[in-house]
């Protein structure tokens, strides 16, 4: 019995002794000097976010979401610097980091491997930075990496889905806005460079949306034949293809928005469409020309779109100049 509790003596000796020794050494990790404990690297990050691109460009078109890529900021301190992006200060520590002529309230958590600023100066980005190296700075850097590669492929899918459907919208267009159009264009008052078009007549032919054949009678400069078009692409407001009221807000999800297009017919998104445009650019000699074609009146049948008339707004070059018209076909 005697051996007995001697034995059990030990191993509670033991017990104690390697208890005190862990607590001494966490002890030691989070009283260590704030001053020795704040150097090093620091990283923050943006998550990555999905949204509405705005159309500027035949690429754009053919999106329905877009997604931001997260980004991350870094924070050196050595013992007198900190480093912010490419610039570096000067800083004090003491119940706060005085940088410059900014006072920041700061705290360390979790062993010294996080630190958070409560700010809302635009000097530092982020308020939650991890210290580059640590095991949570590692486990942050991962969920950030996961998270947007999942909604990179589901946008991308979205993306793919949306773009079939829109590609019947582009190539109906195209095929309708095939012949010569023509009508009587607004006078335009001249600008800052002394530039200006007088009112006339103005004619334009497309061979099936890949060559453009314009004429100006009150300006010859503009005039040219079988000039290939570029940056071209179909413009239309999504709300109303999508069943949307103009005022409602697209969801961003694109699992709702997949459950939302998948069963659409040409049909369907053609009586919906409340708004359409073929926009494109042309090079001349004289300079960049770029044109917005406008249809109004839409008729989708059998499988063929048709319409009569169309808006033309027409800018040359980057004065600001434009002239524009109603114009209906003529052949």
């Amino acid at each position: 019995m005697k051996k007995f509790f001697i034995i059990i003596f030990a191993i509670f000796s033991i017990g104690i002794l390697s208890s005190c020794k862990t607590s001494s050494k966490d002890s030691v990790k989070t009283n260590t000097n704030p001053h020795q404990a704040i150097q090093g690297e620091w990283i923050s990050y943006s998550e990555s976010k999905i949204n509405l691109p705005k159309t500027t460009s035949a690429a754009d078109a053919h999106k329905l979401l877009d997604l931001t890529a997260s980004t991350s900021e870094k924070i050196k301190f050595d013992k007198k610097k900190v480093t912010l992006a490419t610039n570096e200060y000067d800083y004090k520590l003491g119940r706060q980091i005085i940088i410059g002529s900014y006072s920041y309230d700061y705290k360390l958590e979790h062993g010294q491997d996080i630190l958070k600023f409560d700010t809302t100066s635009s000097d530092i980005g982020g308020n939650v930075y991890y210290r580059v190296g640590s095991k949570l700075e590692k486990e942050k850097t991962k969920e950030i990496n996961d998270k947007e590669a999942k909604e990179k492929k589901s946008v991308t899918h979205l993306n793919e889905v949306w773009k079939a459907k829109t590609d019947i919208i582009e190539k109906s267009l195209k095929e309708a806005m095939i012949g010569t159009w023509s009508g009587h264009f607004k006078a335009v008052a001249t600008t800052g460079q002394g530039v200006a078009w007088a009112s006339g007549m103005q004619t334009l032919t497309f061979d099936g949306g890949t060559n453009l054949s314009f004429h100006a009678s009150s300006d010859s400069l503009t005039n040219f034949d079988q000039k290939v078009i570029h940056n071209a692409y179909a413009s239309y407001q999504p709300n109303g293809i999508l069943g949307l009221e103009p005022s409602d807000h697209i969801p961003v999800d694109p699992k709702k928005l997949i459950n939302i297009i998948k069963d659409l017919t040409a049909e369907q998104m053609f009586s919906r469409i409340k708004y359409i445009a073929f926009s494109y650019d042309v090079t001349t000699d004289t300079g960049t020309i770029s044109q917005s074609f406008s249809p109004s009146e839409l008729s989708y049948k059998n499988g063929k779109l048709s319409f009569d008339t169309a808006l033309l707004i027409t800018q040359c070059g980057d004065e600001g100049v434009q002239i524009s018209g109603d114009v209906s076909k003529t052949e």
